[in-house]
């Protein structure tokens, strides 16, 4: 999938000439051959590589190949095929020539290639506007040209690094006529084609339905709802585990909904979740995301919800009002949790947003009611999921009792995930509401 800002680039009735940049190995040509796929399902597209073997999976696209002895031979030979596709065809042609240097050098005996690579721009610039043919330029020169401006566009490839593992992005450095809703999107290369991410957005469906339970893939774990993060953790969360999930900056609250899969699936399952929600997150807030994907029945029956209320107000069944003082709070949670874990002999699941009870009781008492409630767990067949956001004091101290540490980032608008403990390659995180219910999907990023 290549962004919009491309399609809507080239779906001008006249032809466009875009530049391709970026160093070996960014993605270039995947990204191209991608392009070509969605821009040309007619076939009406020229491929132009003096260094691609035509035996290779590239060759399923029309391409001209061989050796050009000069401009005006390479000229009429192009002539010659974009008469034959505005003859079979209503779509402009596509003219792709990878390189712009390689073709150079083919096209010229002379060692001044870089003195024919700028003539031969100039002659491809103008034969495609005078046959109305969209022209796609790829070079590996990074820095800005005469060609930068001769086009209409430019865009880069790139490569970075996040936590030792390299992550894709294309930027849009120029695209005249197109209104650009960002300048850069992260892809990936995963299974050799070109996927770009868009923007993480969560967009509930308007016929809601509840989903049949994951069971525990092995007997030792706890389904995580998601069988994608099912197979990254080998078959879901341990038994006995105390999971760490730290938010950064940017991210917001938009972590929740990456978590529901799991809340959804436990309580489906007929085992018993608690929760103390994270900070600017109320008990009835997750209700009202919660319920739908479990019925009332098993949400009422399965779902704990404990904050700081008014002790003589009138709460509803499924909420535990703590009173603001960490030492009787921590009994008033562990008294349920105690009856709880009699009445059920399944898997319970704690969800503790760490940045409200560093709040309310200050990030000295939590960090021992915390390392105790780790060490606790591990003793049991129990789950905890601990969230922690950007700037908590605690997230240090944390981390060092976490089975699992996982982090998740705003990488110019989609959410990347990745672990710490096991450390795992990038995951971009997408959010799926076709069947009705959320379902977490996880692309590697490569």
């Amino acid at each position: 999938m290549i962004p919009c800002e491309i399609e809507q680039f080239f779906s001008s009735q006249f032809g466009k000439s875009l530049l391709v940049k970026g160093y070996p190995g960014t993605g270039k040509t995947t990204f191209i051959f991608e392009t070509l796929r969605e821009l040309c399902p007619q076939g009406n597209c020229i491929y132009v590589s003096p260094r691609i073997d035509k035996s290779s999976s590239y060759g399923n696209f029309p391409w001209i190949e061989g050796d050009f002895s000069n401009n005006e031979d390479f000229l009429r030979m192009l002539a010659t095929r974009v008469k034959e596709i505005w003859e079979t065809s209503d779509s402009k042609p596509t003219i792709v020539i990878d390189s712009i240097d390689s073709l150079s050098i083919a096209t010229t005996h002379s060692s001044r290639w870089e003195d024919n690579k700028f003539e031969l721009e100039r002659l491809l610039s103008d034969f495609s506007r005078k046959v109305n043919a969209d022209l796609i330029l790829i070079t590996e020169q990074i820095g800005i040209n005469s060609l930068d401006y001769l086009v209409d566009g430019v865009v880069s490839l790139e490569l970075s690094e996040l936590n030792g593992n390299s992550i894709r992005k294309i930027n849009f450095l120029k695209l005249r006529g197109v209104a650009l809703s960002q300048s850069k999107y992260p892809f990936t290369l995963d299974n050799g084609v070109f996927t770009s991410f868009e923007p993480f957005g969560v967009s509930y469906p308007k016929n809601i339905s509840i989903p049949e339970p994951i069971s525990d893939p092995i007997p030792s774990k706890v389904s995580t709802g998601s069988p994608d993060f099912d197979a990254v953790l080998g078959g879901g969360y341990q038994k006995g585990s105390f999971n760490l999930f730290e938010i950064t900056s940017g991210v917001g609250d938009s972590f929740y909904s990456l978590l529901l899969p799991t809340f959804i699936n436990h309580l489906n399952l007929g085992r018993p979740l608690l929760s103390m929600p994270t900070e600017g997150t109320s008990v009835e807030t997750e209700k009202r995301m919660i319920s739908p994907f479990t019925g009332e029945h098993n949400f009422m029956n399965y779902f704990t919800g404990f904050e700081i209320r008014d002790q003589q107000s009138r709460l509803p069944s499924y909420v535990e009002p703590f009173s603001g003082n960490i030492y009787k709070d921590m009994d008033v949670f562990h008294k349920v949790k105690h009856e709880t874990m009699r009445q059920f002999e399944s898997p319970l699941l704690d969800y503790i947003g760490l940045d409200s009870m560093e709040y309310n009781y200050g990030w000295d008492n939590v960090g021992s009611v915390i390392g105790q409630m780790a060490s606790i767990t591990k003793t049991t067949e129990n789950v905890v999921l601990a969230v922690a956001k950007h700037g908590q004091k605690i997230t240090e101290s944390v981390s060092h009792m976490a089975t699992t540490h996982w982090k998740f980032e705003n990488i110019d608008k989609s959410i990347v995930m990745y672990g710490i403990v096991p450390k795992t390659e990038l995951f971009v995180v997408h959010m799926d509401f076709s069947t009705g219910y959320p379902q977490v999907e996880l692309v590697p990023v490569k």
